[in-house]
């Protein structure tokens, strides 16, 4: 069977007349009625009943009629639903976010007050190549093309009623006895901390790993350790009851959160727009804070 026999057939059982369905259809009245035998002899049933004057549908016909006339709904809206799916692609941005999800999301809300009808669809995962953009971080290495790296420092945040909290800054080697609450090792977070505590010369002593940032702040304003909290990706311009954060003297405690764009997986170009939004707000943020912390 062809969509153009099934097309026919309807019209011809609309007007049980095949001179009026053929000049409906614009075709020839022998086109038209050697198409519906022809979808007779497919189906192997009689569609009309032949009556001098015009043609009456059959029991089958009936049957067929009703079977199709829903399909043919459907498919006469499907060339409106894919165009709106089509725009609906074009308007969703893909992030792999790996790293800074908390800036990430500001971020997005931000874009989102200007952009409304613009779609985020979201994947973590290491492995991922079906993305728009990617977000990860790493103890300093250099960019390739279509990546842009923002440095963000690391503060040392420890119990406000701990002998700690009275510093102005400190060696981390100075906690390497101290418990440390750190994030999970499935986050990229995680690994770059341990790295900083090999450089001061410790293996931290690990008594809480957590999957979000609440939980870490929660736990060290309680007193159960200090941890290390990214300055601007988890925001340190906040009034956290019950801790303090240290700026680290020794070693070095900075990353780069990289931002990625995939042209490989599409031209999108709200994709690009977003890119450049969220450069330009991440190291806005960045400026801010590092005004805040200055006058703290």
């Amino acid at each position: 069977m062809e969509l153009q026999q099934l097309q026919y057939f309807l019209v011809a059982a609309k007007y049980e007349h095949i001179t009026k369905a053929a000049n409906s259809l614009h075709i020839a009245q022998p086109a038209l009625s050697q198409s519906i035998k022809r979808l007779e002899a497919e189906l192997g049933v009689k569609l009309f009943d032949r009556k001098k004057g015009g043609i009456t549908l059959s029991d089958s016909g009936k049957v067929l009629v009703q079977e199709l006339q829903p399909i043919m709904k459907s498919l006469d809206n499907l060339p409106k639903k894919l165009a709106e799916t089509a725009r609906k692609q074009h308007q969703t941005i893909h992030l792999n976010v790996l790293a800074a999800s908390i800036l990430v999301t500001d971020c997005i809300i931000a874009y989102k007050a200007k952009h409304p009808d613009v779609n985020f669809q979201f994947v973590q995962s290491q492995s991922a190549t079906e993305y728009d953009i990617c977000i990860t971080a790493s103890v300093h290495k250099s960019m390739s093309v279509n990546q842009i790296a923002i440095e963000e420092t690391f503060y040392l945040a420890v119990p406000s009623d701990s002998k700690y909290a009275k510093y102005s800054e400190i060696d981390l080697s100075e906690v390497a006895e101290e418990g440390f609450i750190v994030m999970t090792d499935a986050r990229p977070i995680r690994s770059i901390c341990d790295q900083f505590c090999l450089a001061a010369g410790f293996t931290p002593d690990i008594v809480f790993e957590s999957v979000n940032f609440e939980s870490v702040r929660s736990l060290i304003s309680a007193g159960m350790g200090v941890g290390f909290w990214p300055e601007y990706s988890w925001d340190t311009t906040r009034n956290y009851k019950n801790m303090t954060l240290l700026p680290i003297k020794s070693p070095d405690c900075t990353r780069d959160i990289i931002f990625t764009y995939n042209p490989q997986f599409s031209e999108s170009e709200i994709a690009k727009d977003f890119y450049e939004f969220l450069i330009d707000y991440t190291k806005e943020r960045k400026e801010h804070h590092e005004k805040i912390m200055e006058q703290n």
